[in-house]
């Protein structure tokens, strides 16, 4: 397989995925430096020339900006092998797939697809890719089994279609997010104040405003400008805008009452649609709930795109930051990238970095005691405790009616063992145990 452009970063998702389904992997690229990156970080093999690197391979993907995407495809796609499949990743698929159609063999298979989402993403795991098959049959089930094998959510289209509803879903989402952003910035308005009095939506929707004016403004714009339907669409949104304007500027309530009321028929579910932005909401506040609820305690917080892991005592937390205390040190992270583990999660990231230890521990408790379920609960509730088991069940007249000794054998992060063991030895107390 050759990703054409592969040291990118659609190149490095899709090189990962199928470097993971066995496939023997070649970047190219004109800057050998991040070919050379890419061979140590992604495990790949990497030439400079497109041409060269096609000749040999069962699968090309061009993944190149669009605005090199015509003469790349001209240059890869007679130099393919019969028997092969070229695809390509581009925003657009219209002219891209009539291009691949012409500049390949008659028996090379074409296969147009578009990854709907960035770079940022960690996996594409329930993250969209459309299909828009063109010409062969063979390779189709084998790239389809791939992502399904990856959780994507595979939609099969014509290149027409996909380039008719990408102009609405990509090319007015964007163009509308964009003049927003750019009308604050010609206002100048303060955005940061602005969150102290914001509704929950607004707050939503500054977010997603800055995820898009704060990524590659030249990918936006030949999203805009290669997408020959997105005129039409910027038009009729325009038009839009002006009838809305002219029944404010006029006072007009009732034609713009009827305005709403047509636009959220049309829409059709929107209480589906008020259920789902209810749900984003509440997980967002129920997450900065969990946090402050745990000050004074350990956490584990991970970056969603690096998987950079930050572990530490909760010192304080705001609506926008964290404060966390690590061995004397403290740092504050910004929330907005950051997802809590749950204790699992802390536990298992804890015992990769320091280890396990194991130690016994001899309880005398009343005879009606369910030692496996105090297993389970020194699992559960005691920071730092892995797992425990019962070693051993002793009863004698030393220990006296109704009474028995338990050995518990408990396994322990090996961190600050001292400490964990207080913790062991204090639940054990706190439930009616005697530690002999």
């Amino acid at each position: 397989m050759v990703l054409v452009g592969g040291y990118g970063g659609m190149g490095r998702i899709f090189a990962r995925i199928f470097t993971g389904a066995g496939c023997r992997v070649t970047v190219t690229g004109p800057t050998e430096r991040k070919g050379a990156e890419a061979c140590r970080e992604l495990g790949v093999e990497y030439v400079r020339d497109n041409a060269k690197a096609a000749r040999g391979a069962d699968v090309v993907v061009i993944t190149v900006p669009i605005a090199v995407t015509a003469r790349t495809i001209e240059e890869v796609g007679p130099a393919m092998k019969s028997g092969a499949v070229l695809l390509d990743l581009t925003s657009v698929k219209e002219w891209p797939c009539e291009l691949m159609a012409r500049h390949a063999k008659r028996d090379v298979e074409v296969i147009g697809a578009h990854p709907v989402f960035g770079p940022r993403v960690g996996s594409i795991a329930g993250q969209v890719i459309v299909l828009t098959p063109v010409r062969g049959r063979k390779w189709l089930p084998w790239l389809k089994g791939i992502l399904a094998d990856n959780d994507a959510r595979v939609v099969e289209s014509t290149p027409r279609e996909h380039d008719e509803v990408m102009a609405v879903v990509q090319g007015l989402t964007h163009f509308t997010y964009i003049s927003v952003g750019k009308t604050f910035k010609d206002m100048g308005f303060d955005v940061r104040r602005s969150r102290q009095f914001a509704s929950p939506v607004y707050d939503l929707m500054l977010d997603m405003i800055g995820r898009i004016i704060g990524q590659d403004p030249h990918l936006y714009a030949e999203i805009q400008m290669h997408n020959p339907y997105v005129a039409h669409v910027r038009e009729q949104y325009m038009k839009a805008a002006s009838e809305l304007s002219a029944s404010v500027k006029g006072g007009d309530e009732s034609r713009f009452v009827e305005m709403m009321v047509e636009a959220a028929r049309h829409f059709g579910d929107t209480e589906r649609s008020m259920g789902r932005s209810d749900k984003a909401i509440a997980g967002l506040a129920a997450e900065l709930k969990a946090l402050r609820d745990m000050v004074g305690r350990e956490v584990c917080l991970r970056h969603m795109y690096s998987g950079v892991t930050h572990t530490g005592i909760v010192e304080s937390v705001s609506a926008e930051e964290v404060v966390l205390r690590d061995s004397g040190k403290s740092t504050t992270l910004k929330l907005s990238n950051l997802v809590l583990l749950p204790r699992a999660g802390l536990l298992e990231y804890k015992l990769s970095k320091y280890g396990m230890a194991s130690k016994d521990y001899s309880v005398v408790v009343n005879e009606a005691a369910d030692e496996g379920f105090i297993c389970e609960l020194l699992a559960r509730c005691v920071d730092n405790v892995s797992s425990a088991l019962v070693r051993d069940v002793f009863r004698s007249e030393k220990i006296g009616p109704g009474r028995k000794s338990v050995c518990f054998s408990v396994e322990l992060v090996a961190d600050d063992v001292k400490a964990s063991d207080a913790n062991v030895a204090s639940f054990l107390r706190r439930i009616g145990g005697v530690l002999r």
